[in-house]
């Protein structure tokens, strides 16, 4: 019964039954690459070119609620493949409460339905065929992220670091008291200027967090 799982996982004290049902819980439906592709689309042509005019030399980009991988991936096609990162130190934090989810991601591999928004091209240069309907993530793409076990219910262990944070579909479960907490969260991780992405149907708590609003899922922190 119900009331007898709630006591196993209470007597546990190793926490392995709580970390089993938050695997279960968090563990996602399939993901496509590239959803929502207008957002990375801004990536590609309005941040980063506005990175380099500024003489940026690197960029940090936070996938925060990574899931199995696709969205951190993503991100790193457009950074290896846009001219204007060219000799950059590129780097992406992608990271989950979910270690499930995780060691899908680290594993890289992917069904090829996941990847029908994907060009031959770019196909072609970061993934190698796996099997019959399978693909693998080559390792150019690999070794600029890291992934990471991190709960956005904890304290945040970043300030002021990244210059853009991807957290899409994420706020949308919780209730107005902690997205207003994980709001005013990433502005705090954010640099001068960076940039939060949110999922479509998402919006920011209006008047609490000093962001701007740019474009529909697309904020601003104001320059200092």
């Amino acid at each position: 019964s119900y009331s007898e799982y709630c006591d196993r996982i209470l007597a546990d004290k190793s926490g392995r039954e709580l970390l089993q049902l938050l695997d279960l819980i968090t563990a996602p439906d399939l993901h496509q690459f590239f959803s929502e592709p207008q957002q990375f689309a801004f990536l590609s042509q309005r941040i980063l070119p506005e990175l380099n005019k500024k003489g940026a030399n690197s960029v940090y980009i936070w996938s925060a609620g990574c899931a199995t991988g696709e969205e951190a991936y993503s991100i790193a096609i457009v950074l290896q493949g846009n001219k204007a990162t060219e000799g950059w130190r590129k780097k992406i934090l992608a990271t989950d409460v979910s270690s499930y989810t995780l060691d899908k991601a680290r594993e890289g591999i992917y069904p090829a339905e996941e990847l029908k928004l994907l060009s031959p091209s770019i196909l072609a240069h970061y993934f190698e065929r796996e099997g019959e309907d399978t693909y693998r993530i080559k390792g150019t793409l690999k070794e600029i992220i890291e992934f990471r076990k991190l709960s956005l219910l904890s304290p945040p262990p970043f300030r002021e670091c990244f210059d853009v944070i991807f957290c899409r579909n994420v706020m949308i479960y919780y209730d107005r008291g902690i997205r207003k907490g994980l709001t005013s969260y990433f502005h705090g991780c954010l640099k001068s200027g960076g940039y939060l992405i949110i999922g479509p149907s998402e919006t920011l708590p209006e008047a609490e967090v000093n962001f701007q609003y740019v474009r529909s899922s697309i904020y601003r922190k104001a320059s200092q």
